[in-house]
């Protein structure tokens, strides 16, 4: 049997993780985004994280990160698999989800700071493991899709162009956001949409350049709508959020928020990928779809610890 301890990861062992990361996951590039899933904060406050190290003080076999109730990833490397690494990791971020409080855990899908909207309905092995520890499946998948950002006729710069002009005529600017709107846009956000996004938003202006585009009323100066990528998993293209206010609906001002960012993303990245899809045939009629991912929910109902 395998010896091995568990303790906190500290970011100065960030390097061992990510090759954690890189050898376990196969279906999402966790690796690619450790640094954000293990150490950076959600809406909810700071995440704890933990690693397994063989032998007490040998080579990291195993890692995990909690941000609040949601496990945000546990990946054991494939040679350590079946001796326990992975339950005893679950077992430690499970007491860390519980608090003082019942909880119900939930995979993945942390608002603001998520990997994945779920688990992957590809990854069985993973699904099955959890299962067996008692956590259950939600009764309807998530979807992201992928647009071609690339090749794709409906995604170009002479595009984003002529829809910015469109909206210009109803009376809108479209523009890439800038320091000088976070304070005012994410107050908007958060009175008019709330949730997570004022901080996936706040993450995204702090990108060099900017990952947001909003719209203006030029007659009243008021935001009107918005769009934003890598404000989560930041480097790997993911579109969202993205909100037009009600009383500018109607106006194109979605579809040129949308085609700005694409143009961004295709700088870095042949798709783009839309998570937790909501009208999709949006999606369809701006830019096309060429794939889709679909994840279980998956959680769990933790009593809370005993006193010791």
């Amino acid at each position: 049997m395998m010896s091995f301890a568990i303790e906190r990861l500290q970011r100065d062992e960030l390097d061992e993780a990510r090759a954690v990361l890189a050898g376990a996951c196969a279906f999402d590039d966790a690796a690619a985004v450790a640094g954000e899933k293990l150490f950076e904060p959600g809406p909810h406050g700071a995440p704890t994280a933990f690693v397994a190290r063989e032998g007490g003080a040998g080579t990291a076999i195993g890692v995990a990160a909690v941000g609040a109730r949601w496990l945000r990833v546990l990946a054991v490397a494939p040679a350590a698999r079946g001796r326990g690494v992975g339950s005893a990791l679950l077992a430690r971020a499970e007491d860390a989800m519980r608090a003082a409080q019942p909880v119900t855990a939930r995979a993945l899908g942390e608002p603001g700071n998520y990997l994945a909207p779920g688990i992957d309905e590809r990854n069985a092995d993973a699904i099955a493991w959890l299962e067996r520890r008692g956590w259950t499946r939600g009764a309807e998948r998530n979807t992201n899709v992928l647009v071609d950002v690339r090749t794709n006729p409906r995604v170009s710069s002479a595009r984003a162009a002529e829809l910015a002009a469109a909206a210009r005529a109803h009376g809108y600017q479209i523009r890439r956001g800038h320091a000088g709107d976070v304070a005012g846009l994410i107050a908007a956000i958060a009175a008019g949409f709330g949730g997570a996004w004022p901080h996936e938003i706040a993450r995204a202006l702090a990108f060099d350049p900017p990952g947001v585009h909003v719209a203006i009323d030029l007659q009243s100066g008021d935001y009107s709508g918005f769009a934003a990528h890598d404000g989560n998993n930041q480097g790997l293209g993911w579109f969202g959020p993205a909100g037009t206010w009600p009383d500018h609906r109607g106006k194109g001002l979605g579809e040129a928020l949308l085609l700005a960012c694409l143009v961004d993303v295709a700088a870095a990245h042949d798709r783009c990928e839309v998570a937790w899809i909501g009208p999709r045939p949006f999606y369809e009629k701006a830019a096309g779809i060429v794939g889709e991912r679909r994840f279980w929910p998956m959680t769990k109902s933790l009593a809370p610890l005993e006193p010791r």
